[in-house]
């Protein structure tokens, strides 16, 4: 008599990964040291555990990706901790897989595993997913990796995750995927520094409207240049470039009406030296 084992082992997606149970008509098989790459849920991705795998449709949840980003934003090249963490009682298995990610998917950053006994890297490093030590829990399971910060200019990473939460029956019955992500931007201020140098800057009033006076000393005779930047580091306008005498400068600078609102960045380069001043405008 021909016995037939279904197997269930739950690839677990989300760009956190997760542990897929694939089925089959023969000895158990299954990913439950890691899915394939990809199975994020990431628009870049376009894919989840609920492909190929599991049945059922993905439930979004915020708030499972968490890192010790400051709010102030990542400072490129930095290394930082980010930590998933699932709770569903009285689950006693999990995955993940979790991939940082620009809008068109493009990787982010560089994954460092912290912890090579549960988690690994996939897809030439652009994934990071549990390995079969790392899918056990009571309740919850938590995961944390580095991450180091991409370079100058990479603006908004958006960290996106799958997750499988399974009752390990088996079957991929009762099974459930859940999607989640958390979006981090870049400090611009790590690579424009706000007051750099002992020149100090003043500006008012600030918020800006239609106009702004701006005073700053010299200790020497010196060109001197002013310049409007964007969050991103991108020249909005010139306001002046000139020779300026040595003593206390004061000038009064026009907006123009085609500024929008938002906050900016006043940068006044003297023979070199530079000095920056945020700005908001209304």
């Amino acid at each position: 008599m021909n016995i037939s084992t279904k197997i269930t082992l739950s690839i677990f997606t989300l760009s956190i990964g997760a542990i897929c149970l694939t089925d089959y008509t023969a000895p158990v098989h299954g990913n439950q040291n890691g899915p394939p790459a990809g199975r994020t849920g990431s628009p870049g991705d376009g894919s989840n555990c609920t492909v190929g795998c599991h049945t059922g449709t993905p439930t979004t949840q915020a708030g499972i990706i968490t890192s010790n980003i400051p709010v102030t934003g990542y400072v490129p090249g930095q290394t930082y901790t980010i930590t998933a963490t699932v709770v569903s009682n009285p689950t006693v298995k999990f995955g993940f897989q979790i991939s940082p990610q620009d809008a068109s998917g493009n990787l982010k950053g560089t994954l460092v595993v912290t912890n090579s006994t549960e988690t690994q890297l996939v897809g030439s490093g652009k994934y990071i997913e549990h390995k079969l030590a790392g899918t056990p829990g009571t309740g919850s399971r938590t995961w944390t990796f580095d991450w180091i910060a991409p370079v100058i200019g990479s603006g908004d990473v958006t960290f996106y995750g799958a997750f499988n939460i399974t009752n390990n029956s088996g079957t991929n019955a009762g099974d459930q995927i859940r999607l989640s992500s958390t979006t981090v931007s870049e400090d611009v201020s790590s690579s424009i520094n706000e007051n750099s140098n002992s020149i100090a800057i003043s500006v008012f009033p600030n918020p800006v409207t239609e106009y702004m006076n701006v005073s700053y000393e010299l200790k020497n005779n010196s060109k001197v240049n002013a310049k409007l930047f964007s969050v991103t580091g991108q020249e909005i306008i010139e306001f002046f470039n000139e020779e300026q005498n040595a003593g206390t400068q004061s000038k009064k600078i026009e907006l123009n009406p085609s500024i929008s609102s938002g906050t900016y960045f006043l940068s006044i380069d003297m023979n070199g030296v530079k000095s920056i001043k945020k700005i908001i405008v209304q």
